[in-house]
């Protein structure tokens, strides 16, 4: 006679000992349920929006947590994006899980944020005026002297046709007879990736002819 009909009452603690256990799914999950993460894939982001909001979701409704894997680019608070710099970074949404759910499968995506202002670029100015403010048309040339407090080189452009400028050089080309003239000097300097372009400054030049 075996063990188990000499002791039928331990033979039926037995098997109810492994109902439970499977039913439990082998001790293992202890009734948890798995949960997923939503979360859209990030559109491309200007600097000068500066921040926004993060809208992932786990199906067992539990708060999602983020991470940014460059937080000089973006910075994470919450939900809330602070976007720092140009550049990309990936954002990783996870969600631990409770007594209820496992922890959720991460998602990571892609964020790029592009530089479409100047906002966080310095301001210039230039510094422009005319050694002289009529030019007889015998002198035939004119140094222009200008600077910008970036320490950036500026630039002239004149308004008149019989007028060129070389770099800083202002020439009188006009041919046969002429007349006296007003011509417009513009100093110019068109910033960089850490300076705005600088107001323009433009100067009045009188153009003297002999009689």
């Amino acid at each position: 006679m075996t063990k188990a009909m000499k002791h039928p009452a331990l033979s039926l603690l037995s098997a109810a000992m492994l109902l439970s256990f499977s039913a439990c799914g082998g001790g293992e999950d202890n009734g948890k349920s798995e949960q997923a993460i939503t979360f859209d894939v990030l559109a491309p982001r200007n600097l000068s929006e500066r921040f926004f909001e993060l809208n992932a979701t786990a199906s067992s409704g539990l708060p999602v947590s983020y991470a940014s894997s460059e937080s000089s680019v973006a910075a994470i608070s919450g939900r809330t994006v602070t976007l720092l710099k140009k550049g990309t970074t990936n954002i990783t949404a996870s969600q631990a899980g409770n007594g209820a759910y496992f922890e959720a499968a991460q998602i990571t995506r892609l964020l790029t944020v592009n530089e479409d202002n100047n906002d966080r670029k310095k301001n210039q100015t230039i510094t422009f005026e005319l050694s002289v403010t009529e030019l007889n048309f015998n002198e035939g040339e004119l140094t222009l002297e200008a600077t910008a407090s970036s320490g950036l080189p500026v630039s002239f452009t004149a308004n008149h046709i019989n007028v060129a400028i070389e770099g800083t050089l202002l020439k009188l080309t006009y041919t046969g007879s002429h007349y006296d003239d007003d011509v417009t000097v513009t100093a110019s300097q068109e910033g960089n990736d850490e300076y705005n372009a600088a107001p323009n400054v433009s100067r009045g030049l009188h153009i003297k002819h002999d009689e």
